[in-house]
């Protein structure tokens, strides 16, 4: 074979090559161009969920605030909620809310958009944390509760009013009823509360009181709960707007018994408790709710995290 032949298919088979190892390297590089921006990517859009993941907590914690320093109690019925706080800036939203899902459950949240990282793209974060709430007291389904059967005279009244309103939300999914026979919670001897001296008393109360005697001989209005340890003689005006407890049991001495809400006594020592002439007794479960919340405090918590990218 003649050298000016075999030069041609040389410069050829070199030309080949340099082709295929240039697209081999071209491939190469896009490849890993491709794959160092996608790294990229994926760590851009990784710190802004976290960043998101913060703030949205961050946010929650208000929420939190709020529900520790007694502002649920505005929220009054299930289905109620209130924006605690929120923001826009910077491209970047965030909220906090707190919402009653029923009686005894709050739910509260903290939401947090912020940019992605990426064009196009937002990272959200969404703390949502069910907060259950606990009572010493239970909710009273009727006017006249006692460990043994009240004494009622013809002359006094016990009234369950038909439920319209909102106060057929806040009566239980089984109705209300005039008199009913259960023990009294023990945990209602654990509480808390303000000792008061009934005799001392001159303006009407609100709140949850505990009386330091079980004879009321000077006129008492309260707005909540009054408890009281022993049996109750009751010597003057008593009016309740909320609930009334007694350990022991409830005994007309000349004055009048006069509560919107319920009646729960104990009967400790076996008596019977009894309502004298011209007491009255309406059943108000919105005022029972009202007054249980002034011992309500909130349990422990779960929580529940959100995190995606659009």
């Amino acid at each position: 074979m003649s050298p000016c032949i075999e030069r041609p298919r040389r410069h050829g088979s070199a030309l080949l090559l340099a082709v295929v190892i240039s697209a081999v390297v071209g491939v190469s590089v896009l490849a890993l161009w491709r794959g160092t921006a996608a790294g990229a990517r994926a760590i851009a859009l990784e710190v802004a969920t976290t960043h998101a993941d913060a703030v949205a907590d961050s946010v929650r914690l208000r929420a939190f605030a709020f529900i520790d320093s007694g502002g649920w109690k505005r929220l009054q019925s299930p289905g109620d909620w209130q924006l605690v706080a929120a923001r826009s800036a910077g491209g970047a939203t965030w909220r906090a809310e707190a919402a009653r899902m029923t009686w005894m459950t709050l739910l509260i949240r903290g939401a947090a958009e912020t940019p992605g990282g990426a064009r196009g793209v937002t990272a959200r974060a969404d703390h949502r944390t069910l907060v259950p709430l606990t009572s010493p007291i239970d909710f009273s389904d009727a006017a006249l509760t006692g460990v043994q059967t009240w004494l009622v005279d013809a002359a006094a009244t016990v009234d369950v009013p038909v439920a319209v309103g909102r106060e057929r939300l806040c009566r239980s999914a089984s109705g209300a009823r005039a008199i009913a026979r259960r023990p009294l919670s023990a945990a209602i001897s654990a509480m808390r509360l303000p000792i008061v001296d009934a005799d001392t008393v001159r303006d009407s109360l609100t709140g949850a009181f505990r009386l330091s005697t079980g004879r009321v001989r000077t006129p008492l209005r309260v707005r909540g709960i009054v408890v009281i340890d022993t049996e109750v003689s009751v010597e003057a005006d008593l009016r309740v707007t909320g609930m009334l407890v007694v350990r022991g049991s409830v005994h007309p001495a000349g004055g009048h018994i006069d509560v919107i809400g319920a009646v729960v006594a104990g009967d400790a020592g076996g008596g019977s408790s009894g309502l004298g002439a011209g007491d009255r007794v309406r059943y108000d479960a919105c005022a029972i709710r009202s007054a249980v919340e002034q011992v309500t405090s909130r349990g422990p918590t779960a929580t529940w995290t959100t995190l995606n990218v659009f």
